[in-house]
């Protein structure tokens, strides 16, 4: 017998598994809080893969091309665009490899690493106001969880 049988229509789950449904809720909630980032960035003169690429390298002092890829999880021909913008704005340089010619590092300006100290807080103050309807206690939950996710999904 199906469960939803004695469920008025209004109120079944529009996909019948559980599991789809978090999906979409998850996948609704990326969608509108990179909204609300983006509309933010964009007063700073960035949109979000520019902020990340700037944020990546600004924690680790520059980079790789290859390992900024792989911390983003994008290839080296979707970052070699936005790096060129970023580049253009005068935020970042490109710097051969001293041991390695192969190797192309990606490292802030003086204008970069000033637009990084200022744009952080920015960025910081989004996302807590994105994740201000859970609780302290709640927000941990959800870290645990999606870091459990996020190890599962790199094992498969």
């Amino acid at each position: 017998m199906n469960k939803l049988a004695n469920v008025p229509v209004d109120k079944r789950p529009f996909f019948a598994s559980y599991a789809t449904s978090l999906w979409i809720r998850f996948l609704r909630f990326s969608l509108l809080s990179h909204k609300k980032l983006e509309a933010e960035l964009e007063k700073a003169g960035l949109t979000p893969p520019q902020f990340y690429v700037l944020a990546t390298i600004g924690y680790a002092g520059g980079l790789p091309f290859g390992e900024i890829g792989a911390k983003m999880m994008v290839t080296v021909s979707n970052l070699t665009g936005i790096v060129d913008r970023l580049e253009e704005k005068k935020v970042v340089v490109r710097r051969r490899d001293e041991h390695d010619r192969r190797v192309v590092h990606v490292v802030l300006t003086d204008k970069g690493a000033k637009l990084y100290k200022s744009t952080i807080p920015l960025f910081e103050k989004s996302i807590a106001e994105i994740f201000s309807t859970l609780e302290k206690p709640q927000q941990k939950e959800l870290s645990v969880l999606l870091r459990k996710l996020n190890q599962l999904s790199t094992i498969n």
